[in-house]
């Protein structure tokens, strides 16, 4: 491998203007398919996850070339991970495992010779006071596999430190949510807040007065598994939850928050017509373009008046030019 700075340079140029254009989890697959060619390791597993005295809980994660079960068996001896327990001693260091080492113990015998396992390097970028921290742990297969030498572990956490912040960035760079004003983040199925959350801390952290931590608020964790857009009027925001594109693998959500206007209180129907009315429009017009009839028209425009605060097609139009 060649470690040169050149090569790691190289490799973060390359990661920042994916940043631009991509998701967290397509530039988390395009990095850990690059260091695969890079570090030549034949597997990955990586994704979010907390380690502590009582263990590791993973809250997200996503694999390169490992099988559907590779999770499910890790979990059998989590306990025994000594990588886990590695980390938890030197958060800042990456860790290593060889299978002819004679640091073992059954859990990691088990776990590298169900998947053929010869050497592993795991690197986290570790967030004091946050749940979950990103990591990437990395797999050689094979009797004749090499282990993962000083240069190429540190290699490995400079490249996890940097992805970190890059996936930080593409969850919270102005003007990538779809609403001007808006905060999108991401979480996990279970509510606990993955990318974004310190945004919605700072921007609308007021709404859940004495809210901490990486859990979100009650109330958005009651409706995170319910896709679609979520009037809370008594709080006056628009929230909005849906599967995070491309990020299905991890199992993450994406859920955007943004103030209420009022149009937000029109049905369908009635946002059509305030906007054929806004845009000029007599009841007649807007009835012929509608295709319903003008008495319909008109007793929309009052149930629309009455939302909006307004008594005129003048207002109206002030009203949905600002909105």
């Amino acid at each position: 491998m060649d470690s040169s700075l050149n090569t790691f340079s190289s490799f973060v140029s390359e990661m920042r203007e994916r940043v631009r254009s991509g998701d967290a989890e397509v530039l988390a697959r395009w990095a850990v398919s690059e260091l695969s060619e890079t570090l030549g390791f034949d597997a990955a597993w990586y994704g979010w996850a907390q380690i502590s005295q009582d263990g590791v809980e993973v809250h997200a994660s996503a694999s390169l070339h490992l099988p559907d079960t590779y999770f499910e068996t890790w979990q059998t001896m989590s306990k025994q991970d000594l990588l886990a327990a590695q980390i938890l001693e030197n958060p800042e260091a990456p860790a290593a495992y060889s299978r002819t080492g004679s640091n073992q113990n059954d859990g990691m015998v088990f776990l590298a010779d169900t998947f053929g396992f010869s050497e592993i390097a795991t690197a986290m970028h570790t967030r004091p006071g946050r749940v979950a921290s990103f990591y990437l742990s990395s797999y050689r297969t094979g009797r004749t596999a090499q282990a993962f030498n000083a240069d190429e572990q540190m290699f490995l956490q400079c490249a996890v430190d940097q992805l970190s912040s890059a996936m930080k960035l593409s969850a919270s760079e102005p003007g990538r949510n779809d609403t001007p004003g808006s905060v999108s983040i991401f979480v996990n199925e279970n509510g606990i807040g993955i990318l974004g959350l310190n945004n919605l801390h700072e921007q609308l952290g007021a709404f859940w007065p004495g809210w901490d931590g990486d859990e979100l608020p009650t109330r958005l964790r009651s409706i995170i598994e319910t896709p679609g857009e979520h009037i809370l009027t008594d709080l006056h925001l628009v929230v909005r939850c849906e599967n995070a594109p491309g990020m299905h693998g991890m199992g993450l959500r994406k859920i955007t928050l943004r103030h209420l206007s009022p149009i937000d209180l029109l049905t369908f129907r009635e946002r059509e017509v305030a906007q054929t009315l806004a845009a000029g429009k007599s009841h007649k017009e807007a009835a012929r373009i509608l295709g319903v009839a003008p008495t319909t028209i008109r007793n929309q425009t009052q149930s629309i008046y009455a939302k909006l605060g307004v008594d005129n097609r003048a207002s109206l139009a002030t009203k949905i030019l600002i909105d």
